[in-house]
């Protein structure tokens, strides 16, 4: 009302509004309460370093690409490290490779990856990435039981086991990805430190998981120089 200009004002209460119902949309998919959000962080958290608190287990693209080769279904989940990236170009190459191999691909979407609702979806489709091959999370969490590996791009607590059965977690409780059903889980990150919850990721120091530390979009253009030399193997 100061700059007495209708069209800002009415601009500015949309704008308002919007990230209102997009502030309330993420604090629905991650079981938090508004004033929670407002406080800031998930509470006390533990790890103070910023470091996961033990070494997860790492591989190679090579080993990666192998495994891929002889999977029939693989499902990928994004987060915010493809996006970091830039990598939705590399993993529509690394789609296609593994669709001309005879591999069945799909997407699992989590509502909040990213930093904001859509975020995945709007990047995917940037990419060329088909709309029919991404699914939300109530949609595909049943699928990870029979796929063959679960490949994560730049997601971690959406995708955290201890949100469903660690009381004493700050996630306790938020719907999460069930990527950890996979038979196998390969996870691309960029470094050892947690995600925004600041807590270790429980899937990633489990028996099936493999990390493949760096930036995602040159992980992913070895998976595919990988794959490419050696797609004969199917």
């Amino acid at each position: 009302f100061i700059v007495s200009n209708v069209i800002l004002i009415i601009g500015g209460s949309l704008v308002g509004a919007s990230g209102i119902i997009l502030t309330l949309l993420m604090c629905e998919s991650m079981n938090r309460n508004i004033l929670n959000v407002l406080k800031g962080g998930f509470g006390n958290v533990s790890n103070t370093d910023n470091e996961y608190s033990k070494d997860p287990v790492s591989t190679t693209p090579e080993d990666v690409a192998i495994r891929l080769s002889y999977a029939e279904k693989v499902i990928i989940v994004p987060g915010y490290g493809m996006a970091v990236a830039q990598a939705q170009s590399s993993v529509k190459d690394l789609t296609d490779m593994l669709k001309n191999m005879g591999i069945q691909v799909k997407f699992a979407i989590h509502p909040v990856a990213g930093r904001m609702p859509g975020h995945m979806n709007v990047l995917l489709a940037e990419a060329n990435i088909s709309y029919d091959k991404l699914f939300d999370m109530d949609e595909i969490n049943d699928d990870f039981a029979t796929a063959d590996v679960a490949l994560i791009i730049g997601a971690n607590d959406v995708v955290n086991p201890a949100a469903r059965h660690d009381d004493s977690s700050p996630i306790y409780g938020m719907p999460i990805i069930a990527a950890d059903k996979a038979r196998t889980v390969f996870a691309i990150k960029r470094s050892k430190n947690p995600g925004f919850a600041g807590i270790d990721n429980e899937l990633y120091f489990s028996d099936r998981t493999w990390m493949l530390f760096g930036d995602a979009k040159h992980v992913l253009g070895e998976l595919v120089k990988q794959l490419s030399g050696g797609s004969g193997m199917h």
